[in-house]
């Protein structure tokens, strides 16, 4: 799959939310070095402005700013956006990347807590679904653009140790997946990568819960398990963002430099049912316009609110 040449993001707006470290910061590096100016979304105030300076000092202008967002509140989101709307003028790419396994490990055999075992979901699934409702609204006033979402190949895959985790990135497959009509509703695109186990700070986490494991860590299994560079991560972003042919798609990123679409199954065509098929393509087709009526309230009362609020 080949990645377009640098510079092919010139005039752009990028918010990458989770880009203090690891793969949200690999993937805003990337998105300067091709002209787009980035937002660098992140509960790490000192890292996140470590980052955003990183990245002006080696594109040599003012390309990238910080804003502390957390991720599971809209209101932070809405600041996010307005904030990237006063500096840049716009959005038009958004990185819903932010993520978290923390309190889900073993957590179908742990304490009964609610605070923990709410938190992977609400950052890893939440956050993805507050981001894409907030960001529809900023890259339709835009006139479109592309949403990205950061799943994991545990969204497919069932791992006991990882469940609370593998659920909420199942969710984030199924909610990407979902956004089939967006292009035609709003001309927006969004899509799903679906890295393997990456050597950043969050996957050495797990590694370091799973070494913890009888046996697992004394038998070396730790170095028995594959990694995605995280190079391969980028590329796969980069796909996602540039190639225009791809919405509701899932995009492996897998060790050895493997990047491939994920096949959607079709459950209906499978259990021989195509006119049900073709009766909700036809029903969902001709809704569209009353789906930009939705969207169009919704851009209404969004835009009512933020400036009444502004003048408050």
């Amino acid at each position: 799959m080949n990645v377009q040449k640098i510079n092919s993001l010139n005039g752009k707006v990028a918010v990458v939310t989770g880009a203090a470290s690891g793969i949200g910061k690999a993937t805003a590096m990337a998105l300067a070095e091709r002209g787009a100016k980035v937002v660098i979304a992140d509960v790490a105030e000192d890292a996140g402005e470590a980052t955003a300076q990183e990245i002006n000092d080696k594109i040599g202008s003012h390309v990238a700013i910080f804003q502390k967002t957390n991720v599971t509140k809209y209101k932070e989101y809405i600041a996010l956006f307005q904030r990237t709307e006063k500096e840049f003028g716009g959005v038009d790419i958004v990185h819903l990347n932010a993520g978290t396994a923390k309190g889900g490990y073993i957590s179908a055999l742990q304490d009964l807590d609610d605070e923990q075992d709410e938190f992977a979901m609400n950052v890893n699934t939440m956050g993805v679904i507050k981001g894409t409702k907030v960001a529809i609204l900023h890259l339709a006033k835009r006139g479109g653009g592309v949403i990205l979402t950061t799943a994991s190949t545990a969204g497919f895959d069932p791992d006991f140790n990882l469940a609370a985790y593998c659920a909420s990135k199942h969710a984030v497959i199924g909610w990407t997946r979902s956004m089939d009509f967006l292009p035609q509703i709003a001309n927006i695109r969004i899509n799903a990568i679906c890295p393997g186990g990456v050597a950043t700070n969050f996957g050495n986490a797990l590694l370091d819960d799973m070494c913890n494991l009888p046996l697992f860590g004394s038998a070396g299994g730790a170095s028995l398990i594959p990694m995605t560079n995280i190079d391969t991560v980028v590329k796969a972003a980069l796909k996602c963002i540039e190639d225009e042919s791809l919405h509701g798609q899932t995009v492996l990123a897998l060790p050895g430099d493997v990047i491939r679409i994920q096949p959607r199954p079709d459950l209906i065509a499978e259990n021989g049912s195509p006119e049900l098929t073709e009766l909700y393509m036809k029903v969902v087709g001709e809704n569209i316009d009353y789906y930009k009526s939705v969207l169009q309230k919704s851009l209404e009362k969004y835009d009512n609110s933020t400036k009444t609020e502004a003048e408050i």
